[in-house]
């Protein structure tokens, strides 16, 4: 068990005939229980310093952990952050790219109704001409021969 500065001040030491004198024995063990007093205090003080600062230390290694795991979720929720976006621009581009293939059948479709229709009409006009020739033809053989019998003679240039 540590020696307190009550133990020095209360020790008392037996009496001979060729002792220490009692008196600078006593003021030697006053000094030196003044000393370790001081000694004893600051030393408690100090463990208690010791003790806080241990106390902070443990507080700071956990804040320092906390703060570690922090940044440990932050860079893993940024890298998801990250994935996800580009997740999204492919499925972006790939949807573009689709709606861009669907547009261009479409108007290739588009331009192949149009020739088809083009034809069409050309064919119809090829048609109606041939009608109207054979028609206008028709109308000219009634009037020439209508004119035959009528005996009227006319040429047509």
């Amino acid at each position: 068990m540590p020696m307190t500065p009550m133990d020095i001040r209360n020790k008392e030491f037996r009496k001979g005939v060729r002792g220490y004198h009692p008196e600078e024995v006593e003021k030697f063990l006053d000094t030196v229980s003044k000393e370790f007093e001081i000694l004893y205090t600051e030393n408690f003080d100090l463990r208690e310093k010791v003790q806080r600062f241990e106390q902070e230390l443990k507080q700071y290694k956990q804040l320092e952990g906390t703060l570690q795991q922090t940044m440990v979720l932050a860079q893993q929720t940024a890298e998801e952050v990250k994935q996800s976006a580009r997740h999204e621009a492919e499925l972006i581009l790939k949807k573009s790219e689709q709606e861009s293939t669907q547009q261009l059948i479409e108007a290739q479709k588009k331009v192949s109704e149009t020739n088809e229709e083009i034809e069409e009409l050309l064919k119809r006009r090829e048609l109606i001409r041939t009608q109207l020739k054979s028609f206008l033809n028709a109308q000219l053989d009634l009037a020439e021969s209508f004119n035959k019998s009528s005996g009227i003679s006319t040429e047509v240039s």
